[in-house]
């Protein structure tokens, strides 16, 4: 399902003036807040090479959304968020840079794993409405009623705009709890 048809149903649901401009600029919104409520596990692999310290890694990785890295058996814990006695495994992330820096650097070549959480990587624009949400195909229909509630609310229709906002929170809030139980792993 793509933007263009996201909006023209959430016109159906709730018909409207709204610029088109407005409705990408509160789809991005949207699109951003799912990822805030639903945290979808990703896992990344890397090579480690006896000695290197440093690894350049995946640009849609961040620092913020990192939360486990592992090399061989070895779990590395995060020098900005935890705890770390100087003689654990510890790692830095450079959201900049997109370096993970491991500290001790491996002794041996190993396999690296890291898993973090997906964010969303688009920015919707208004000249290109035939792009998809960023969110899971499944999920592409709740970005309907969440369009819908922004577009009652801005013509002061506050009981449709909390019922489609019910609507999309509540779908929002099953896929938080089937992707923490690992069913979407």
């Amino acid at each position: 399902m793509n933007l263009n048809i996201i909006i023209s149903e959430a016109d159906m649901l709730v018909p409207n003036d709204v610029p088109i401009a407005d409705k990408v600029v509160w789809l991005n919104a949207l699109n951003q807040d799912f990822f805030n409520v639903v945290k979808i596990p990703k896992i990344t692999t890397f090579e480690c090479v006896s000695g290197q310290s440093d690894y350049v890694l995946l640009s849609e990785i961040s620092q913020k959304n990192i939360d486990l890295v592992m090399v061989g058996m070895f779990t590395y814990k995060s020098l900005v968020r935890d705890d770390v006695t100087p003689a654990q495994n510890a790692y830095t992330f450079s959201d900049d840079t997109r370096t993970l820096s491991l500290f001790p650097a491996p002794y041996s070549s190993l396999k690296g794993v890291l898993r973090y959480r997906r964010v969303a990587t688009s920015q919707f624009l208004s000249t290109m409405l035939t792009v998809p949400p960023d969110a899971p195909e499944e999920y592409h229909w709740t970005f309907i009623p969440g369009l819908a509630s922004m577009l009652a609310n801005s013509q002061d229709d506050m009981t449709k705009a909390s019922n489609y906002e019910s609507q999309y929170k509540a779908a929002w809030n099953v896929a938080a709890q089937n992707y923490q139980a690992g069913a979407g792993q």
